[in-house]
């Protein structure tokens, strides 16, 4: 299943404008460095629900950055 921006903001109860800024800073490494106009697949809501549970618990930008660098994508 697919999903949109709103659809994916609206399921972790963000802005679009939170996904989107996970998306232009990296935190969203199977998606290119925008968000318009995408359907989000399993894959990236995967990233999108890590990266999202990391800040949300007190990591920064750049914690989550040096995160994914470690991950085997």
């Amino acid at each position: 299943m697919k999903l949109t921006l709103n659809e994916t903001a609206a399921k972790f109860d963000v802005a679009p404008a939170v996904i989107d800024d996970y998306i232009k800073n990296g935190l969203v490494p199977s998606r290119a460095q925008t968000a318009d106009d995408i359907a989000f697949d399993e894959t990236d809501m995967y990233w999108v629900e890590m990266a999202h549970c990391f800040i949300e618990n007190g990591s920064s930008v750049e914690d989550v950055k040096e995160l994914i660098k470690r991950c085997k994508i």
